[in-house]
């Protein structure tokens, strides 16, 4: 197989005067014209004896695990067994170890320079078929799938009515809550004209005590008057009473003077009585 250089673990990376570049690994412009910093060449020179090697700047974890994949598709390809496959899992190793990773080589330039592999691609591309997974003629798929998305629809039509159901059951407890504030508001109309009669009420019984205190006060005048008169009729009635005290004393004093008289006219019938007799003897 010839030498790539597009920036493989194969090409660019494989030359002396780029081992222990930054970039190196994948054939960066930097390699080229811009400023390096190098790794320990002593660790280089310790992972890497075969001139197919070369060590790396810091590179993400995937990309050491796509290098490993890279290693074991190369080495199967140009037959060189066991060893160097081992040689290149010690390098992926000692490449995990080392690489700590930085923001700038996480930069996509420092990666790749954006030209693909296309024989490096295909080298690891497969062609055989997987068995354990089971086959389907077009007829029999395309059946199924319209089975399917029959199945689909009859879900789905299940769903819409369900959602339905659910909408008229809503409707329904709404058209409910809107009776039940229907009936609310009658009853409230209802004890509205209960309180209305209730005080109109209370006005009529108002009004007949109103009533009730004229009547008494007419009364009060009525029974003042009365008492007015009953206490001019006390000085009358007393001097009424004099008056017949007198009277009556006047009256006693006469029939003692009646009696007087009676009995000198009984004292007068007597002596003429007597007189005569002793004339007579």
């Amino acid at each position: 197989m010839p030498a790539r250089k597009t920036g493989t673990v194969t090409g660019a990376s494989l030359e002396k005067s780029n081992r222990g570049k930054k970039g190196g690994l994948t054939g960066s412009k930097r390699v080229t014209g811009e400023t390096t910093t190098p790794i320990a060449e002593t660790t280089a020179e310790a992972v890497l004896e075969a001139p197919t090697e070369s060590t790396a700047q810091p590179t993400p974890q995937s990309v050491v695990e796509k290098l490993q994949e890279i290693g074991n598709g190369v080495t199967s390809a140009i037959e060189k067994g066991a060893n160097a496959v081992s040689t290149v899992q010690r390098y992926t190793s000692k490449i995990a170890q080392t690489v700590q990773g930085t923001d700038q080589d996480r930069n996509p330039s420092a990666l790749t320079d954006g030209k693909v592999n296309t024989s490096e691609i295909l080298a690891r591309a497969s062609a055989d078929i997987d068995e354990s997974i089971p086959q389907m003629d077009s007829g029999t798929a395309t059946q199924r799938n319209i089975v399917i998305a029959r199945q689909r629809n009859f879900v789905g039509v299940a769903i819409n009515n369900t959602k339905l159901k659910q909408d008229l059951t809503t409707l329904d407890n709404e058209q409910k809550k809107l009776i039940g504030m229907l009936i609310d508001g009658k009853t409230l109309d209802v004890n509205n004209e209960k309180k209305a009669v209730t005080y109109h009420r209370a006005v009529v019984s108002r009004d007949t005590e109103l009533s009730k205190l004229e009547q008494d006060r007419e009364l009060l005048v009525q029974q003042q008057i009365r008492t007015e008169g009953t206490q001019n009729q006390t000085e009358l009635i007393r001097e009424s009473e004099i008056l017949k005290i007198a009277k009556m004393r006047e009256d006693i004093e006469k029939q003692g003077y009646e009696i007087q008289s009676v009995q000198y006219e009984k004292e007068r019938i007597k002596q003429e009585t007597e007189a005569k007799f002793t004339a007579g003897f």
